[in-house]
């Protein structure tokens, strides 16, 4: 009896704690759906009357939403695969090669996480800057994020890496493969659980950031989503609908691309994939 009222009580939290967390979302869903004269009735509308898609089709084209998309996705997918890729490579050396000073260097590397991002930004800044051609270039955007979060990476990914059985790998030796393509053909797959949930985290950096691109990307036809979101906000006057409605273009992405990946994020969890 008493283990079936703790089961009720935890899954009476558990509904309670979903609720609240979803609720934002959903209020943000059906404030994209409202002309802005309904936005602000009191009490509010929880189930938008008359509900509308036309905060949707203004951004998508007179806004140019549809721009800030495109230009969104060609600097994430290129901006992850750089990330995720040369983040394994550095892990996957410091987890199964032998070099003068390895722990140390790989401290230092650790060493530089307690160091904040924005303040990285200026000297950063004004090194791109002294270059014409880096600024207002998409390709900037994409080489920063790639070797953005390095360290961390590394951090998550080693314990992964020496975790995995050596024999493998070594029989891939003995049959002739060199060590990039144990890396590649053999490491790489058996570790497929830790790089999806790394895919997940470099893709929610790079697709969300905002700060960094609004610094490189100055002309419009360049922007990303969080620029262009930001950017329907006026210098008077704050058009919510219109913000949510982009806002909710930004978001649809994100949760496809977790849906696609949790099993790999959960799996990398279970077996502690996760070494702090």
């Amino acid at each position: 009896m008493k283990k079936q009222l703790m089961n009720t009580f935890v899954f009476a939290a558990l509904v309670v704690g979903a609720m609240v967390m979803i609720f934002p979302f959903y209020y943000m869903f059906i404030t994209s759906l409202k002309q802005a004269a309904y936005v602000f009735t009191i009490p509010p509308q929880l189930i938008p009357k008359p509900a509308t898609f036309e905060n949707y089709a203004f951004i998508w084209k007179e806004a140019d939403f549809g721009q800030y998309f495109l230009n969104s996705v060609m600097i994430t997918i290129p901006g992850v695969l750089l990330n995720v890729f040369l983040s394994a490579l550095t892990a996957y050396g410091f987890a199964r090669y032998r070099f003068p000073l390895k722990e140390m260097v790989f401290s230092l590397l650790i060493a530089t996480l307690s160091v904040p991002g924005l303040l990285l930004i200026i000297p950063q800044f004004q090194i791109i800057s002294k270059f014409k051609f880096l600024m207002d270039n998409k390709l900037t955007v994409i080489l920063t994020a790639g070797i953005s979060g390095i360290a961390f990476n590394a951090f998550f990914l080693r314990g992964f890496f020496e975790g995995l059985p050596k024999e493998i790998e070594e029989s891939a030796e003995i049959d002739g493969c060199n060590a990039f393509q144990i890396f590649w053909h053999i490491v790489i797959p058996m570790a497929r659980p830790a790089i999806a949930t790394l895919a997940i985290m470099s893709f929610l950096g790079i697709w969300d950031d905002y700060f960094w691109p609004s610094l490189i990307l100055q002309s419009k036809h360049n922007w990303t989503l969080p620029i262009g979101i930001m950017a329907l906000k006026g210098q008077h006057t704050v058009r919510w609908n219109l913000i949510f409605a982009g806002t909710m273009i930004a978001v649809v992405p994100v949760i496809i691309i977790y849906f696609l990946l949790q099993k790999y994020f959960v799996k990398t969890v279970a077996e502690g994939g996760l070494k702090f």
